[in-house]
């Protein structure tokens, strides 16, 4: 919904409350406060009431304005004709296979599940992918047909130890490691 419905929707409803209010005001005077002059107690009575339906009125309408929206994160990984791009939340980050100095995997515990992530590192960047970012499969599938030394099982190699970084270097150009 629109916020400009919302807050349309917040006025009318201050409207109608306010005028049930006014017109039964006189009433609950007359029934609960007989003797009272009631013109100054019901003037008094229907201030502080719009006042009060005012200021409920407003507060949640603020509260709606300002909330601020979680958007979702684009995280995307997508391979391209000579390598592969990330997308971590609009930046992206492209790298060449044949660019790739190091690869390092490694698992964050986030209390209830563990997240497999690799760090990929060329001479002048370096990025960062999870096994939530979408086509993991399809670029980890690659990746292993590019660099067929690392282990094909090392993120169930990675998941086992609990609550540990457990960050293993799963490739470096330099030392050429499995």
């Amino acid at each position: 919904m629109k916020k400009s419905k919302i807050i349309l929707i917040h006025f009318v409803l201050f409207i109608l409350l306010s005028l049930v209010f006014f017109f039964s005001a006189e009433s609950i005077l007359k029934t609960f406060a007989p003797d009272l002059n009631y013109v100054t107690v019901w003037i008094t009575l229907v201030n502080f009431g719009i006042a009060f339906i005012f200021i409920v009125l407003l507060i949640s309408c603020l509260i709606f304005i300002l909330r601020k929206k979680k958007t979702k994160k684009i995280e995307k990984i997508e391979l391209t004709k000579n390598g592969f791009q990330i997308n971590y939340d609009e930046e992206i980050t492209q790298f060449k296979w044949s660019e790739i100095e190091k690869l390092t995997g490694f698992k964050v515990d986030r209390i209830t599940t563990d997240d497999i992530c690799l760090k990929i590192e060329s001479d002048n960047k370096i990025s960062f992918a999870t096994e939530e970012f979408e086509g993991w499969r399809i670029f980890m599938t690659e990746l292993l047909n590019k660099f067929p030394e690392i282990d094909k099982n090392w993120e169930s190699i990675i998941a086992i130890s609990a609550f540990e970084r457990k960050e293993t270097e799963l490739y470096n150009r330099n030392k050429n490691v499995g």
